[in-house]
């Protein structure tokens, strides 16, 4: 009996010490700036992924609420999915990563992953 409940113990133990794990893992969601400080962006959920949105912006209210970051799905420690640049409208696949709790890094790619590049993001709230 004692060693069935030491047993029970420290299982509900590790799934505690888990749960607790998974809730303060890094969370991407808030408003970032973006790396030339022109705008910020609002990363919300979407359905099961994120999804980022223009909500700011220094010169012009015209992209205000635009969708650039689309259907950016979990994997591991970073995101994948889709952004976009509000001055042409290209595509391109998208990467984020958080370095810390204050920066967040935002890599995109075009054919197929031969061209890419990213900027690093700062947390606004």
């Amino acid at each position: 009996m004692r060693t069935w409940l030491l047993t029970g113990a420290t299982t509900v133990l590790a799934t505690a010490a888990a749960l607790a794990m998974v809730s303060s893992s890094p969370d991407p969601t808030g408003e970032w700036k973006i790396a030339d400080g022109t705008a910020n962006v609002a990363i919300r959920p979407c359905g099961a992924n994120l999804c980022g949105f223009v909500s700011w912006a220094k010169e012009s209210s015209a992209n205000l609420g635009r969708q650039v970051l689309i259907d950016m799905k979990p994997n591991g420690h970073a995101w994948f999915g889709t952004a976009v640049n509000v001055v042409d409208g290209e595509q391109y696949t998208a990467r984020m990563s958080l370095e810390g709790a204050r920066t967040l890094k935002v890599e995109g790619c075009l054919i197929g992953g031969m061209i890419c590049g990213g900027q690093e993001w700062s947390r606004v709230k």
